[in-house]
């Protein structure tokens, strides 16, 4: 009975094994953005405890997010701005556009803003 369930638990557990880490895209508002605008609040955002940051990208980044998102396809991107870590999601298309939107939640954007501002 014992090897019955040694055996379930191994092949239970040999997916994870293989599992990837997400891939890192980073970002550094002092080199990355050109543009940054934080919207507050807006009547159309379901959520209230995020706030939408809009940024344009430098072309360097732009070409680094491009290449990334290119590589991870289908797979899991965690993004990160300033070295901290904001949200995981799986990439369904090339990411190739000047702008990004993201989503900061409010608690978080408080202690990040003055690294916003440099």
């Amino acid at each position: 009975m014992n090897l019955r369930w040694a055996f379930f638990a191994l092949v239970w557990m040999t997916p994870l094994a293989w599992a990837q880490a997400p891939a890192k895209l980073s970002y550094s508002s002092q080199t990355d953005f050109t543009e940054i605008t934080v919207s507050l609040k807006k009547a159309s955002v379901p959520r209230p405890e995020f706030i939408q940051v809009h940024v344009t990208l430098t072309a360097e980044a732009r070409a680094r997010t491009r290449a990334l998102s290119l590589l991870a396809m289908h797979k899991r991107i965690t993004l990160y701005l300033n070295g901290r870590q904001l949200n995981t999601a799986t990439v369904q298309s090339v990411l190739d556009g000047p702008a990004l939107t993201f989503s900061i939640p409010r608690d978080q954007l408080l202690e990040m803003m003055p690294s916003l501002l440099e």
